[in-house]
């Protein structure tokens, strides 16, 4: 599976790259969480945020190997906001800080890294949203790669990020929110904490991100 993978993703990352536009989109890389706020946390203490972070410097890795250089809204376990805030008022500053990266980034095209969790341990899988009808495309075929390519049995669809998520509902961009796995589901748990895994899926997302600014999608 890891050889045809490799062998998709180069072929989609070769063609994107040489395809891609002058005006294209700056992807603006979100781990979610960070610092005071640790996120989910799984049963045997392993935290979101830190996660959340490995895959999303993973992916601006692989942006940068293409030429490509991304914006990252942080590259620690820390917060974002006001770090002499607490408690709400902290978390608040932290997410206005992550909406103002995004405006003040010319071209964004958001790209949020989080975890699930869920009561029932049965219920698994990567799951992809999406802001604006321009990200759709792009969370379709990252909903269906993540099917074809490392996880057949995830029936998944995209739908688009409910309005209550803060981060979405103030930025003018497109965006995905890519909810990579369940902390709650002991495959996932296994798979998103595996190197191989972390750079899978950030395979998937920049070779997604350049398809889709090439006119391949």
């Amino acid at each position: 599976m890891m050889k045809r993978l490799i062998s998709s993703v180069v072929s989609a990352f070769v063609l994107a790259a040489l395809a891609r536009p002058a005006a294209a989109y700056t992807p603006v890389i979100d781990a979610g969480h960070g610092g005071f706020d640790g996120g989910a946390v799984s049963s045997s203490g392993v935290i979101e945020s830190g996660l959340n972070l490995a895959i999303s410097l993973k992916t601006a890795a692989l942006f940068r190997l293409f030429g490509v250089d991304p914006v990252l809204i942080r590259e620690t376990d820390t917060a974002v906001g006001d770090g002499s805030r607490s408690g709400r008022t902290a978390k608040a500053a932290d997410l206005r800080r992550r909406v103002e990266i995004v405006e003040e980034t010319e071209d964004a095209f958001l790209i949020s890294i989080h975890q699930n969790m869920f009561g029932d341990s049965r219920y698994g899988g990567a799951h992809i949203f999406y802001k604006g009808e321009e990200a759709k495309p792009l969370a379709e075929a990252l909903q269906r790669n993540v099917r074809e390519q490392l996880d057949p049995e995830n029936t998944r669809e995209t739908k688009p990020v409910a309005n209550d998520v803060y981060l979405f509902r103030k930025i003018t961009c497109p965006g995905i929110l890519a909810e990579c796995g369940f902390l709650s589901n002991s495959r996932d748990l296994a798979e998103l904490q595996d190197e191989g895994h972390q750079k899978k899926l950030a395979c998937l997302i920049v070779s997604g991100l350049l398809t889709l600014e090439s006119g391949g999608m």
